[in-house]
């Protein structure tokens, strides 16, 4: 509780100075040094879960991943903000359609998202009952294909999955599942 009260009083406060500053060095500085914390959070979290040396390799990988992508982002943000203006003559210069590969902000936008998407899976996984076992095709594209290396996660939709099938009821599932299927229904006593 300490620790979040000291986090969001020092956020309040930079922000707070950011605004009246209109400063960008420090708001980029500050967002690398949250997301390596992020990181290294993420890899003591693994560590202390995930027992299996197998298993501990493939969520590490897939952290990996996840801060390369992020990591990517990030790189092109600064990019973007130190080289704005020559990107936006250069774009001017090049016309539609191919002037979308400088909107490097865009592109910020979806590498960022993509790792943040990869490691709120890994949070989701590690903060789970399932946390150490194998990941197999648990998780959708793109992090079920970071894992596999297949196009498509073990889910298939129907109540059934690659990952851990569960039923409480008549067996029938609700058909939307990431890679874990939980049915609903109403229990039957067989006679």
């Amino acid at each position: 509780m300490t620790h979040g009260a000291i986090l969001s009083a020092a956020m309040t406060a930079f922000s707070t100075w950011h605004c009246v500053t209109d400063e960008l060095v420090m708001h980029s500085a500050l967002f690398g040094v949250m997301i390596a914390a992020i990181g290294i959070k993420t890899r003591s979290i693994i560590s202390a879960r995930v027992s299996d040396p197998i298993v501990r390799a493939d969520v590490k990988s897939l952290a990996t991943w996840g801060a390369a992508i992020f990591v990517s982002g990030f790189v092109i943000w600064n990019i973007d903000t130190m080289l704005c203006a020559h990107l936006t003559a250069m774009k001017r210069s090049m016309g539609m359609p191919w002037s979308f590969a400088l909107e490097l902000h865009g592109w910020w936008h979806l590498f960022t998202g993509l790792g943040a998407y990869i490691f709120i899976a890994l949070v989701e996984y590690l903060t789970s009952e399932e946390a150490g076992q194998s990941l197999s095709a648990r998780f959708a594209w793109p992090v079920g294909y970071i894992i596999t290396g297949k196009s498509g996660s073990g889910a298939r939709g129907d109540g059934n999955a690659n990952g851990n099938a569960k039923a409480n009821g008549n067996g029938k599932g609700n058909g939307a599942t990431n890679g874990h299927a939980y049915a609903s229904g109403t229990t039957k006593k067989n006679s």
